[in-house]
């Protein structure tokens, strides 16, 4: 037990309480049985007290109770102990003064001292902030109650005062506990911090290497997928070509790819097919059917090559293919091979077309010479006529070289006549077209060309037929030349039939690519002549061109060009078959006119 001295406060306004209080609290001389009673309710052995071991100070109202006891508080001499009267007249009752204390010092232990109470227990318990720090004793009082209920009341504080050291000592002890472990967890924090480091940037290159992985296999996934769409874009184009396209061995000249415009009836590539097998039906390769092979030259050089195949197709048309090859080298397991991209493009309608623009070229070019020289023969030959006739009529008509002037001026006529055919030739004003029914037309022409003949013309001309998109007079013009022909290649007599029909040309063909689609007047004119040379059919649209014998009432071979210039400036076609012995077929073609 702590040795020290505690203090004790008495608030009574009866100064004798103090008095008995002090005496009891404060012996000037302890007597042994107090001691032996004290040790029996401790349980410990104890000495004699010192003198003023207790100290017991006054306060006869509560008011001033209260300030001495936070002054104490203040002074940090606090008291252990108070006795309290419930009656403190005037002021603050006892029961008032303990809250108030116990709002002060809430350690502070409590002696209620009354003869009689104004409050039944449970108002008291009721109205202080603690009922475990205080005990009531009666008056009358005995000094063993005041003593021992003090020294129970002293010990229970003391015992306070040393639990809050304990616990204060056990604070600072836990405080320095906490210093040392706090020392000891910054150091750990330290190194852990040390090893966090060292572990995020083992997780950092481990990152690090994982990106890098993830982007080294997304860049292979991008590629690899760029690659697959690279070669389906690639199958896609070479699919959609419309010519041939294959890539051949060199070595052995078979076929490794080929499109779909290759492949027969869409079907696969044959193991093992050759390129002239499979292109153009060829049993052996194209240099020994006589035809240039582009692998020899690539063979030889390394070079594209670019050549040209004539050839004919399954129903014996001759089809110009222009064949081009370009070298690749492949890797195949060691080594290289070589091998050719080559694809054939369809230069038929080309060069069809080109034959007709160099035919036109020349055409105009022998148009537009013709009508200098024809302009130029027909102002001669005004004066040559008029100079005859005025000869002619100065002349008596029994003369001998009258004869000779009208044999002059009929030939002077007839040339006359050709050169103006020359000028037709040459200059033809563009045609005033116009919607005009053609069978009407057609028949006027027909019945002025072979009235007066033995020549019978037949009709057959379509119910429903369109009317035609022509210039009315310069049609007749070219359908005369076109009877006239037919009239000189059948002689005194026969029969000449004249169709007309609807047709509408849907597309481009083949056999004659320069023909546009659309709708046309087609006319068909057959005679019973003589019929024409197969090898000649190619030039008789041409100028000066005739397979009659030249003489008096036969043409000079303007007639068929002058038509087919007419036919063609109205944008239509014409074309001509013909049977030795048999007779010539005309076909024309015309643009109908719109509904």
């Amino acid at each position: 037990m702590v040795q020290g001295v505690r203090r004790v406060l008495v608030i009574d306004d009866n100064p004798e309480i103090h008095n008995d209080i002090k005496k009891i609290l404060q012996p000037k001389t302890a007597p042994d049985d107090f001691d032996e009673l004290l040790s029996d309710l401790t349980g410990q052995a104890t000495s004699k007290p010192q003198q003023n071991m207790i100290q017991v100070d006054s306060a006869f109202q509560g008011d001033e109770g209260i300030k001495m006891v936070r002054q104490a508080r203040l002074d940090d001499q606090p008291y252990a102990l108070a006795f309290v009267d419930m009656r403190i007249p005037p002021g603050l009752d006892g029961l008032q003064t303990i809250k108030k204390l116990q709002m002060e010092d809430d350690r502070l232990q409590f002696i209620i001292i009354t003869a009689y109470s104004d409050y039944s227990w449970q108002e008291i318990s009721s109205t202080l902030i603690s009922k475990d720090n205080l005990l009531i004793i009666k008056k009358p009082f005995e000094a063993i109650e005041i003593r021992q209920s003090a020294s129970a009341l002293l010990e229970k504080w003391h015992i306070a005062i040393e639990r809050e050291h304990i616990l204060a000592a056990l604070a600072m002890q836990r405080d320095m506990l906490e210093d040392k472990v706090r020392e000891r967890t910054a150091e750990l924090d330290q190194k852990n911090v040390l090893l966090q480091r060292e572990i995020e940037e083992r997780k950092k290159a481990e990152e690090q290497i994982r990106q890098h992985r993830d982007m080294l296999e997304e860049e292979v996934a991008r590629r690899s997928a760029r690659i697959v769409e690279q070669n389906n874009f690639l199958h896609t184009v070479i699919n959609s070509l419309p010519h041939p396209f294959m890539v051949v061995n060199i070595a052995d000249y078979t076929v490794a790819i080929a499109n779909t415009a290759t492949r027969k009836e869409g079907g696969e590539v044959p193991e093992e097919e050759k390129c002239y097998q499979y292109l153009h039906g060829f049993d052996q390769p194209c240099h020994e059917s006589g035809l240039p092979c582009p692998l020899q030259g690539i063979e030889m050089n390394s070079e594209p090559a670019l050549l040209e195949h004539r050839i004919s197709d399954q129903e014996g048309k001759e089809r110009i293919l222009e064949v081009h090859t370009h070298p690749v080298a492949t890797s195949q397991g060691e080594g290289e091979e070589m091998q050719t991209i080559e694809y054939c493009i369809d230069i038929t309608r080309r060069k069809r077309l080109e034959a007709a623009s160099l035919k036109n070229s020349k055409m105009e070019l022998v148009a537009t010479l013709a009508g200098g020289i024809a302009h130029d023969f027909n102002n001669l030959l005004m004066a040559i006529i008029g100079n005859i006739e005025l000869a002619a009529m100065n002349m008596p008509s029994e003369h001998s070289s009258s004869s000779f002037l009208d044999y002059a001026v009929d030939a002077s006529v007839q040339a006359k006549d050709l050169t103006h055919k020359f000028l037709l030739f040459s200059n033809f004003d563009p045609p005033a077209r116009q919607a005009v029914p053609l069978g009407d037309l057609i028949t006027t022409s027909c019945q002025a060309v072979f009235s007066g003949s033995n020549i019978t013309p037949t009709f057959h001309f379509s119910s429903d037929l369109w009317l035609g998109y022509i210039d009315p007079g310069q049609l007749d013009l070219a359908l005369r030349e076109l009877f006239l022909n037919a009239r000189e290649a059948m002689g005194d007599e026969g029969v000449i039939t004249l169709s007309a029909e609807n047709i509408t040309r849907v597309g481009v063909g083949q056999a004659h690519p320069e023909r546009s689609k659309g709708r046309y007047i087609k006319i068909t004119l057959q005679d019973q002549g003589v019929g024409i040379e197969p090898k000649e059919l190619a030039n008789v649209f041409d100028p000066y061109f005739s397979s009659k014998v030249r003489g008096n009432g036969k043409g000079m071979g303007l007639g068929l060009t002058i038509a087919s210039s007419i036919i063609h400036q109205h944008q239509g076609y014409i074309d001509i078959e013909s049977t030795l012995g048999v007779g010539t077929t005309v076909h024309v073609e015309l643009p109908a006119a719109t509904e």
